[in-house]
Formats: structure tokens, C-alpha cells, sequence
């Protein structure tokens, strides 16, 4: 029985590996530049450093795992009215099951954050990339490589055809991000009422998906659109965050809906400037049809750490025991006092 479940589990991760296509995060806010384009440069500061851990099925001994790093930097954000340019680079591994699944690439992110008045924004950003998919032909495991006496067999043809087990495209995508606040503190503060809204399309020419060699086969396109929102309750340090995403690809949906509760642990000495912010957020989240996600996450000044934590309520949770898939994120801000503002 365990070898029938660990047979199970390595092709369901491969199939996941396989057909999903792209790396998806609980914590989908704070991996923005793979989000969407036009987030590149959108945050209060001029560079930014994001690291996103992820892993996910590890008790079915077939584990998924992906990395990324980010950086973004805005020009002459303090020094101007109108808008200002960013540009961001991201770096990516994703490794899916023992039939180690790899995806490795890197992509170039271009965007224009535009000051539509004092409370409104709209950024749009574009992005390039090249990404390697490989596949090792050691450890695959096949429903027909199994007996129903013995068990798996490995002596056993599989009569699986694989005309390439790597291959490499070019990536290309775009987006919009549309913004408002009515306070002036910046991204940052619990102050007032504020709220983004945006959506992307990834892999818009569609490149060939060649381990098979079958001419008609590609990467389907991906459509993004994401919201997020800050409202203070009342006059107190607590504010809401209600948050949405869908992601659609093929035949391939998700759909997180989730609400956090944001605290102001200490507030910013508004002269010496010695005593910096503080901020704690927890939140429950639900990806549809597959996992509960609890998340947390502090605030220091230009730092912030995040956790968060999936919980399988799927058909494969019979397999998981319900256990699902930990995540972290590392985030740092770095602001020049002279060419830094805080938007919208």
C-alpha cells in the first residue's frame, strides 16, 4: 500500500509539474513582479529586494519546491509630478517531484507608475524572459510499470516517448495596475482607505512546449488579475486587508479569496526619526477547491518577514493528511532621502 501511494504521489506531482506550467505562491502580493509588470517600482522607497521560498507536498515524498529573488528600482521618483520609470529583474528555480521537474529562468521587467492627480495611479509594465524546462529520466515511475503482484517494477518498458528531456523559449508579457488612497502617508500606513487593483498576461506568444516534439503543443496563455485594500478601523492603529486573485491558464484555474487584520505595533517619532514603525498582519486565505492558508507576517521599518502555511482540504488530502505547503518571504526596502516619496 505505502508503494502504491508513493507511486501515486510522484505522478500526481508530475502531472501538477506538467500541466500548471508556471510557479504559483500563497503569498502572491509579495512575489509582485512575477504578479503582475506593472508592480514593478510600485512601493514606497527606490529598490527593493524580495526573496520567495516555497514548499509544497512533502510528505508525499514527491516534493515541489520553487525559489525566486527580485529587485526593482524606480528613477526620479521624488523629482517629479508626473510618473516615474521602473525596472525590475527576477531570477526563478521550480523543481516538481523525484522525476525532478526543473524550471529555471529569468526575466526583465519595464513599467511607468503615472500620477493620474493626488490620489489616483495607474502603472503599466511589460516583461521579457528566458526560461529552461528539464526533466531527468531518472526515478520516473509508470501506471504500467507496475504489476499488481509484485508491485513497481522497473524492468518493465514504460513506452513513454520523450523526444527532449530540455528545452528553452523566450517569454513575453504585460500588465496594468490601477491605484488609490485618500491619505498621504504612503503604501505603508493603516491611515484612511486605500486599494489596488490590477491584472497581466503572461506568455503571450505562446512557445512551443517541446519534451514530446508534437508541433501543436504550447505553453497556454496566463491571465492574472489580483486586488488588495487597506481600510482603518475607525481612528485605531487596525486596519482590514481584504484581498482576491484568479489566475487562469488553459484548462487551469485558481482562485484565492482572503481577509487580514493589520496592527500598528509602534508608531514612527515624527522628529528624531530614532524610534521607527512596526506593523504585525495575520490572515486566513482560501485557495477554491484545495487548501486553507493561514498567513503572518512583521513589519520593521524597510524590512518585513512572512509565513505562511497551506492546509490540503483536496481529494489529494487523503494522501497529505491534510498537510500542505510552507512558504517564506524576505522583503527590504531601501529609500535616498533626497529622490524618494511615498505614493498613493
Amino acid at each position: 500500500m505505502k508503494k502504491q501511494i508513493y507511486i501515486l504521489a510522484t505522478l500526481m506531482a508530475f502531472t501538477f509539474g506538467m500541466r500548471a506550467q508556471d510557479m504559483h505562491y500563497s503569498q502572491y502580493n509579495e512575489a509582485p513582479l512575477l504578479l503582475n509588470p506593472a508592480l514593478t517600482g510600485y512601493f514606497d522607497g527606490n529598490h527593493r529586494f524580495v526573496l520567495n521560498y516555497k514548499n509544497q507536498w512533502k510528505s508525499l515524498g514527491a516534493a515541489y519546491n520553487n525559489y525566486d529573488f527580485s529587485y526593482d528600482i524606480s528613477f526620479n521618483k521624488g523629482n517629479t509630478t508626473n510618473g516615474f520609470l521602473a525596472i525590475g529583474i527576477t531570477a526563478f528555480n521550480d523543481v516538481t517531484g523525484d522525476v525532478q521537474f526543473t524550471t529555471t529562468g529569468a526575466i526583465l521587467n519595464v513599467a511607468y507608475q503615472l500620477y493620474l492627480n493626488e490620489s489616483n495611479m495607474l502603472g503599466a509594465g511589460i516583461y521579457g524572459g528566458y526560461v529552461q524546462k528539464k526533466l531527468s529520466d531518472e526515478n520516473q515511475m509508470w501506471v504500467n510499470q507496475y504489476d499488481g503482484t509484485t508491485g513497481f517494477d522497473g524492468t518493465i518498458t514504460s513506452n513513454e516517448m520523450f523526444t527532449n528531456m530540455d528545452f528553452a523559449y523566450t517569454d513575453f508579457g504585460a500588465g496594468l495596475n490601477y491605484s488609490f488612497s485618500n491619505n498621504t502617508k504612503g503604501l505603508k500606513s493603516n491611515e484612511g482607505f486605500k486599494f489596488n487593483v490590477g491584472g497581466a498576461v503572461q506568455h503571450v506568444t505562446q512557445p512551443a512546449y517541446q519534451f514530446t516534439g508534437t508541433a501543436d503543443e504550447t505553453i497556454d496563455m496566463r491571465i492574472n488579475a489580483h486586488f488588495r485594500s487597506v481600510i482603518q478601523i475607525g481612528n485605531s492603529n487596525l486596519a482590514l486587508i481584504p484581498g482576491f486573485y484568479y489566475s487562469m491558464q488553459g484548462t487551469q484555474k485558481e482562485m484565492i479569496p482572503g481577509l487580514g487584520f493589520r496592527y500598528q505595533l509602534r508608531e514612527e517619532s515624527k522628529y528624531t526619526g530614532f524610534i521607527k514603525d512596526a506593523y504585525l498582519t495575520i490572515g486566513e486565505q482560501y485557495r477554491a477547491g484545495d487548501a486553507a492558508i493561514t498567513y503572518a507576517m512583521i513589519e520593521l521599518n524597510d524590512f518585513a518577514m512572512g509565513v505562511s502555511y497551506d492546509v490540503n482540504v483536496s481529494k489529494l488530502s487523503k494522501f497529505t493528511n491534510m498537510n500542505g505547503g510552507f512558504e517564506f518571504m524576505v522583503r527590504y526596502i531601501l529609500k535616498n532621502d533626497n529622490s524618494s516619496r511615498t505614493l498613493l
